[in-house]
């Protein structure tokens, strides 16, 4: 009967440590480390077992290897330690290769190897036998190793070929990690850049050469995707051997629980159990020099793309020093603000156009005047008392589209509109106090009052069953795309969501408005990152999310008073998005509400480089956002 072999392949600080770790606490599967190595840092090095113990004195491994009769004979030990030095050697790549193609070529195959090979049938079936487990995962990377493993008889070996950006596995080759499993030296190999790029391609290239097959043979996947979604992930490797249903060691979506294990060799990592955190290493995109992360990309740049990677990532600077653009200061006097204002609205209207800056701070002179002379006539033609109107709350996160609609909507000379400049009813854009609002609603002479209290959004309930006015108030929520948000955040606030939430994260979110009502696991969630290494793009889409998940948190989603509109689908669809939205208030639609929104679908600029597991949160919330305006349209169509 065969033993079933699920080889890591690929380089090395790629993840294969903490995935093969996390393997091994599936039920009928033993991580058995790095096996390559097992003759010389095992035996002839005396080193650590994952589990503390020296490998000939560990409980697992010392029956192994008594079992495939490997402690008592040293020349044999010698012979395989120099047969695998032999084969993992660059120079022997050509043969491997071309061995791929003619098998009688395959050095694997041959002869002088024969001994070697039964040397190791005989120990991944004691590695089975000891361990009961159906599955044996050997993290050992070098494909001229997987190679050998093929070809030897009563081994079935299934390949997981485990790849992360070059850029990041070069960063992390150049830091210096403690050796702590009694290896002669203090720490692990460091090398070089343009090394790292090199062997990176060597060995991403043979493994994608070497093992092709079906999907029960050979899975690629990026470490990228791995943090951004394990517990998927995994599956799809135990899919590999059948085990796709077997219970997991994750305690929530990214945290796994681990056990001593017995990984034989490796990243210094194994050693380690407990609860970990999968989380995106991305720290070379900020610590990572410059020249030497254009290095690593112009020699990788062939297989880079091929894999999904971007030739030119975004990147942070360090450091988290603030300046004039990014948030105004505590205790910032009248003068210092409006000095701020002005600067970062002319550099927004350089880079985004002066055009948009006049249309979107509604500074048209005539437009103001035309529209202000409708609203007059109006209220002058209908006569309607005071103390009737209704309070409509456009709320949501900004930069998703809330200044278009309230355009629109401030087109029909029904409405009164209270944007969050307006100092006689918000407070430095958060809303005064209840009485100034009901105030407000309760003098106007028109049918609707519309705030927009974008600071407010987390008190929408609030606002709806609390200000007690004669017509019940009803509310908006704008949402828009992440990548949409965050280009426009940026540009118009710069490094605003990463600073607030480094600041969340550090316990001070006690008094800030963006902290309001997040759940514990939101507030843990966004303390889990390390925000000197995050990039500003990656900070506003986790901004989006936990702004934007209030909708459900907050139980807006259960309530018929609240509409959900999409900036995305006011561009496509104007005419049906603003129809829902009149039905939604009971306000006549007519034509004039959209004239100054041109629809246009659907762009097609790149995604953002954001963080994987943030962007994987994104997009399980758009989904979310979707389908629920979805089923308010199709109730309101019923």
């Amino acid at each position: 009967m065969s033993t079933v072999v699920l080889y890591i392949a690929g380089t090395g600080r790629s993840g294969s440590t903490v995935l093969a770790n996390i393997l091994g606490e599936v039920d009928g599967v033993f991580a058995a480390g790095e096996v390559r190595y097992l003759w010389q840092r095992g035996l002839k090095e005396d080193r650590l077992c994952g589990c503390g113990l020296p490998v000939r004195e560990c409980p697992v491994w010392s029956k192994v290897l008594a079992l495939a009769g490997e402690l008592d004979d040293p020349a044999r030990v010698d012979g395989i330690v120099s047969m695998l030095q032999r084969t993992g050697r660059i120079r022997n790549l050509p043969g491997v290769l071309a061995g791929a193609l003619v098998p009688r070529l395959d050095p694997a195959e041959s002869h002088s190897l024969e001994a070697a090979r039964d040397a190791l049938g005989d120990l991944y079936a004691a590695i089975a036998t000891v361990t009961g487990c159906k599955v044996i995962v050997d993290s050992s990377k070098l494909p001229a190793y997987a190679n050998v493993l093929a070809a030897t008889p009563g081994i079935d070996l299934r390949v997981v070929h485990l790849i992360r950006d070059p850029r990041g596995a070069a960063h992390s080759w150049s830091s210096k990690k403690t050796l702590a499993d009694g290896a002669a030296r203090s720490h692990m190999e460091q090398i070089g850049p343009a090394k790292s790029a090199v062997l990176w391609d060597v060995w991403n290239l043979a493994g994608g050469v070497l093992f092709k097959g079906g999907a029960d043979r050979y899975l690629r996947i990026r470490y990228e995707d791995f943090v951004a979604d394990p517990p998927a992930t995994v599956r799809s490797i135990l899919a590999m051997v059948g085990m796709q249903d077997a219970a997991l060691p994750f305690v929530n979506g990214h945290e796994a629980q681990t056990t001593p294990n017995h990984s034989v060799a490796g990243n210094p990592d194994r050693l380690r159990h407990g609860a970990i955190t999968l989380r995106s290493d991305d720290r070379w995109k900020s610590a990572m020099a410059p020249r030497n992360r254009r290095l690593v990309s112009v020699l990788t740049a062939p297989l880079l793309l091929r894999y999904g990677y971007p030739l030119r990532p975004v990147t942070v600077k360090s450091g988290t020093d603030e300046t004039i653009f990014d948030r105004a200061p505590t205790g910032e006097g009248a003068a210092s603000r409006l000095n701020r204002r002005v600067r970062r609205h002319l550099r927004w209207g350089r880079t985004e156009g002066f055009s948009r800056l006049v249309e979107e701070d509604e500074l048209n002179p005539v437009t103001r005047v035309r529209v202000a002379a409708a609203k007059w006539d109006w209220r002058r033609t209908h006569r309607r008392p005071a103390g009737l109107a209704t309070p409509v709350y456009l709320v949501g996160l900004q930069r998703s589209g809330t200044n278009m609609l309230a355009r629109g909507l401030d087109i029909a000379p029904e409405f009164e509109v209270h944007n969050e400049n307006d100092s006689a009813v918000f407070d430095h854009f958060l809303l005064r106090d209840d009485a100034v609002v009901r105030r407000v609603v309760m003098a106007s002479r028109h049918e609707y009052v519309l705030f927009k209290p974008l600071c407010d959004s987390h008190r929408v309930d609030h606002l709806l069953d609390s200000l007690d006015t004669p017509s019940p108030g009803r509310a908006i929520w704008a949402y828009r795309d992440v990548d949409g948000r965050v280009r426009s955040a940026i540009s118009k606030f710069g490094r605003n969501n990463l600073l607030t939430l480094r600041d969340i994260a550090a316990g001070k979110g006690a008094g800030m408005w963006q902290a309001q009502r997040l759940s514990p696991a939101t507030l843990a969630e966004v303390a889990s990152y390390d925000y000197s290494t995050m990039t500003a793009e990656t900070a506003a889409a986790l901004f989006w999310w936990i702004r934007n998940g209030l909708y459900f948190e907050t139980g807006l989603d259960r309530r018929d008073d609240v509409l959900l509109a999409s900036y995305q689908d006011m561009l496509a669809t104007p005419v049906e998005a603003m129809q829902a939205i009149c039905r939604f208030l009971g306000l006549t639609y007519r034509p004039a509400l959209i004239e100054h929104i041109s629809p246009r679908g659907p762009g097609g600029t790149r995604p953002l480089d954001i963080d994987p597991h943030v962007r994987a949160l994104c997009n399980h919330l758009q989904d979310r956002l979707d389908e629920t305006l979805r089923g308010q349209r199709d109730g309101a169509a019923a």
